[in-house]
């Protein structure tokens, strides 16, 4: 005869499993022969299952005799060998939840049960149970695209109500990864609208349905789509560099006759690579820029908004626009002391002029002098002006620019210095 397990031991090895929860457990008694077998004990009886997806409930009619300790629970999986997976210390147990199974499987079971001093009894088995298959995937009926800055996304409502949520999965096309982008937890809800989208770029959807005890569907058919593309960029941007004190931006959109083109928005930059900021918004295709400044540089972006406000890309083309400016000014031939006065003469600008300024500088004591004569007039090449007021023993410097109809000035001349002595 074997020698019964000493009762500490086995207790220790019931304390032992009992924490192990409804999983499975490694196989600390490789079988049923380890522990003292004694046919004298009762069988557990009127064993029954209860079956779903992903859980098998065991059911029998307890053993309630002072000296019955718990049962223990063996399983096989599609006929596989049996392994114990829990362990039950206490004779009024009548009930365990397998929840470690897959779906669409075959498990049989077996239950015994043991004393308080380590003798356990004959096995019952139940007949084979199989999970349920796996819940099929919902169906994508369609994807809408073409909205803008998002793709919308409309499928059937699952039949099955053990279905408490929908997982959508997304990828761009031709990539192989696909990402959950939300969860919706309701089975009635048959649609979704993914606003997380670049425009134009083609992407793949697919869903999954999840049911109230965690079971993922396969994937839906993959269907793909887009959202609506922003308009064309504008490529044909021209400034002008000949108007006073204003810049006339005109340009040219290929989206004509292909999209509907609410307003243009004009942005500009005194550099060229600086930063833009937003100048106007006009209906035409010309905008005319006033800056109160003669020779002022501005570049210019322009780009088309649409009726669903869907903006252009900015920076394809570069314009660069320039008041009519300071052009080359008058050049000095000479300066010179004649007759109490000093004559100075000089060659008109390339550009025309309707008069000159000269600037006249001296030094009166300890006190530097600046004069101006505004609109001085001559047909006369070289052009000739006489200062008759003058002082001996100064020195005088002149310099002298044109002004045209506009009254826009031309650059400075060079300056020219010429020294009074005497005067007679």
């Amino acid at each position: 005869m074997k020698r019964l397990i000493p009762l500490t031991l086995f207790l220790g090895l019931i304390l032992l499993f009992s924490g192990c929860g409804g999983k499975n457990i490694p196989n600390p008694i490789a079988g049923l022969g380890q522990l003292k077998l004694d046919r004298s004990l009762p069988i557990v009886k009127d064993l029954k299952t209860i079956n779903s997806m992903t859980e098998i409930a065991i059911e029998w009619k307890p053993v309630i005799r002072r000296n019955i300790a718990g049962y223990r629970i063996f399983r096989s999986e599609n006929g596989s060998r049996f392994k114990l997976i829990k362990i039950l210390p206490d004779r009024y147990s009548a009930h365990f939840t397998d929840t470690n199974i897959r779906p669409n499987s075959t498990y049989v079971y077996k239950v015994s049960l043991f004393s308080n001093d380590g003798r356990v009894s004959l096995t019952n088995t139940t007949k084979p149970v199989s999970t349920k298959g796996q819940v099929q995937p919902p169906v994508l009926v369609e994807v809408i695209s073409d909205l803008p800055n998002r793709v919308k996304l409309l499928w059937r409502i699952h039949p099955n109500p053990i279905v408490k949520a929908y997982i959508i999965e997304r990828r761009e096309v031709g990539k192989k990864q696909w990402r959950k982008v939300a969860i919706l937890r309701n089975r009635l809800t048959v649609e979704y609208i993914d606003k997380d989208v670049v425009p134009g770029r083609e992407y793949e959807y697919r869903i999954r349905a999840k049911t109230y005890d965690g079971v993922v569907s396969p994937p839906s058919e993959a269907r793909s789509g887009h959202a609506k593309a922003l308009p064309m960029p504008i490529t044909r941007i021209n400034a002008t560099d000949n108007m006073p004190k204003q810049i006339q931006i005109t340009w040219m959109d290929p989206n004509e006759g292909t999209r509907q083109i609410t307003h243009y928005n004009i942005y500009s930059s005194a550099f060229k690579d600086g930063l833009y900021t937003k100048l106007a918004s006009t209906k035409d295709k010309s905008y005319i820029d006033k800056i109160n400044k003669d020779g002022a540089v501005r570049y210019y972006q322009v780009t088309a908004v649409d009726s669903d406000g869907l903006e252009s890309p900015r920076g394809v083309i570069v314009a660069k626009g320039k008041t009519m400016g300071n052009g080359a000014g008058p050049v000095i031939n000479s300066a010179v002391v004649r007759h109490n006065a000093v004559i100075l003469t000089w060659l008109p600008p390339k550009e025309p002029v309707s008069s000159y300024t000269i600037v006249k500088k001296y030094w009166d004591g300890w006190r530097l002098r600046k004069l101006k004569i505004v609109d001085f007039k001559s047909d006369r090449v070289p052009v000739r002006f006489i200062d008759k007021k003058i002082k001996p023993n100064t020195k005088y410097t002149y310099y002298v620019y044109g002004v045209n109809d506009l009254g826009i000035p031309t650059e400075p001349s060079q300056a020219i210095s010429v020294e009074v002595k005497e005067l007679q």
